[in-house]
């Protein structure tokens, strides 16, 4: 169910200590919602929202969300603008999620552009938002081509999860597997985020440093491999 466009309308006037809202788009969902839910408190409201695409078709979907509730304006060149309050910021949460010969290139990289160019922020992953899982418990390696797909993520969360939860493991043996187990909300929340809690000042510092060792020197986004933008929308949340 979609929300209701209540405080995201703009008006002249924003009364203080209202509310921080978040209006997050998530290609994923189970885990990304679930994530991002952690974060409400009393002065940040959140509305995640799963199963909403990818890439341009994401961007395109919280695009006409927001036409429907007459929340978009024209600019003076004709280019779609949110109109929502200084105190909201709308993310699109997406990830590469590379083929072999996908020929997604351009499609990535053009939906943060365009994104951009509306209002609306991007956390994107690449290849997928397990990475920013797996910089909770460890350094990654950006010269390291095994890190440039998610099947890696996988494994290595895997292994993680396994010596964390050792009788689990063995009792679900050889199910106790993190892409085929552990992507659902509930085991999110039961299994990966209790150990991933505490860990989140660390998994900034590593996304810090896996981006800037993409921005130097300059080259298209879908080269940003491996990468991720996630700790961005973090840091707004926890700011």
């Amino acid at each position: 169910m979609m929300m209701e466009p209540w405080e995201i309308k703009t008006d002249d006037t924003r009364k203080v200590n209202s509310k921080k809202l978040f209006i997050i788009f998530c290609e994923d969902g189970a885990v990304e919602p679930a994530y991002f839910e952690l974060f409400k408190k009393e002065d940040i409201q959140i509305s995640a929202f799963g199963n909403t695409k990818q890439h341009h078709a994401q961007v395109d979907y919280a695009t006409e969300y927001f036409r429907k509730n007459d929340l978009i304006e024209v600019d003076e060149n004709g280019h779609e603008i949110l109109k929502i309050d200084d105190g909201a910021q709308v993310w699109c949460v997406f990830d590469r999620d590379k083929e072999p010969n996908d020929q997604k290139d351009t499609a990535f990289n053009d939906s943060i552009a365009t994104a951009n160019s509306k209002g609306i922020r991007t956390a994107w992953s690449n290849d997928d938002f397990e990475l920013w899982i797996l910089l909770h418990f460890e350094d990654v390696d950006p010269e390291n081509q095994d890190y440039a797909n998610r099947v890696k993520y996988y494994e290595r969360l895997t292994e993680i999860l396994k010596n964390k939860f050792p009788e689990e493991a063995s009792f679900q043996n050889p199910k106790f597997d993190y892409y085929f187990s552990m992507k659902s909300k509930t085991k999110f929340l039961r299994y990966t985020y209790q150990i991933m809690k505490g860990s989140v000042g660390n998994a900034i510092e590593r996304a810090k440093l896996l981006e800037q060792y993409h921005s130097n020197p300059p080259k298209p986004t879908h080269l940003h491999c491996p990468c991720t933008k996630v700790h961005h929308l973090v840091i707004e949340l926890l700011s």
